[in-house]
């Protein structure tokens, strides 16, 4: 039998993950569209104006990065529980096999289910409030490109929570959130201090990195971004990053594992 991946012994550890994990699962898909609904019930029947698309786009979007990190950082919390860690560790099964279960499940089933839960709760408050003369409800689409862009940001965040999930022995989300915000801290503080060494001009945000480049000259304020083929590198970038992390996380897991 292979000792890196069978595909039999996956569709099996696979069963066993969705039955041990159905329940709580099922309760975070209940407590999403609980989420959802009181939220929506306030948007829909306090605000007297139907929530434009622009509204509900920046909604669906903050709630799939929060929700989706906080979920990707409990899909390995089994093996920081001593109790839970011995059997997790000693399934019949490969580390590959191990990290992609929790791989599938945190990222397509997460945005599959997200995305039906978030559209279904929309679509029941959008009907459910009898609109006023000349009001019209309408669900959002996203705008051409966009998607692309939400799924990078959303691999990368993901990358990160899995790693911190599998690096972190407890308090996986808080310390990834608080490691993640000091290291993005710090990368800002460098990038500004580099780009106001190479260029000589006194930076007055600070500048992400191949984001906006702020500066004053004399009485003027200007603001430089990068087009076309430098913004096809920085999503290249992002992907190879997001891919890299992923990466480490399994070999992380295969420390564990030996």
């Amino acid at each position: 039998m292979n000792n890196f991946f069978n595909l039999q012994r996956f569709s099996r550890l696979f069963i066993r993950h969705t039955a041990e994990h159905y329940r709580p699962y099922l309760m975070s898909v209940g407590v999403l569209a609980g989420v959802l609904l009181l939220g929506g019930s306030f948007l829909f029947f306090v605000v007297s104006e139907p929530p434009d698309t622009g509204l509900q786009t920046a909604i669906f979007v903050v709630l799939l990065l929060v929700s989706g990190t906080i979920f990707a950082s409990t899909v390995f919390s089994d093996y920081g529980d001593k109790r839970r860690a011995i059997p997790a560790l000693t399934l019949p099964a490969t580390t590959i096999e191990k990290f992609l279960v929790g791989w599938i499940y945190s990222y397509p089933v997460f945005l599959l289910i997200f995305s039906v839960v978030f559209y279904t709760a929309l679509y029941g408050l959008g009907n459910a409030k009898h609109w006023n003369a000349g009001q019209h409800f309408k669900i959002f689409t996203f705008p051409e490109g966009s998607v692309l862009t939400i799924l990078i940001i959303f691999s990368l965040l993901h990358a990160i929570a899995l790693y911190g999930a599998v690096f972190f022995r407890n308090l996986h989300f808080i310390r990834t959130g608080f490691s993640f915000l000091v290291g993005y801290g710090l990368i800002l503080l460098l990038n500004t201090l580099l780009l106001s060494m190479l260029t000589g001009l006194p930076v007055v945000k600070a500048a992400m990195p191949f984001g906006y480049l702020n500066f004053m000259k004399g009485d003027h304020y200007y603001s430089i971004a990068i087009r076309g083929t430098p913004a096809l590198v920085v999503t290249i970038v992002l992907c190879v990053t997001a891919i890299l992390l992923w990466i480490a996380a399994y070999f992380r897991l295969k420390e564990k594992q030996v």
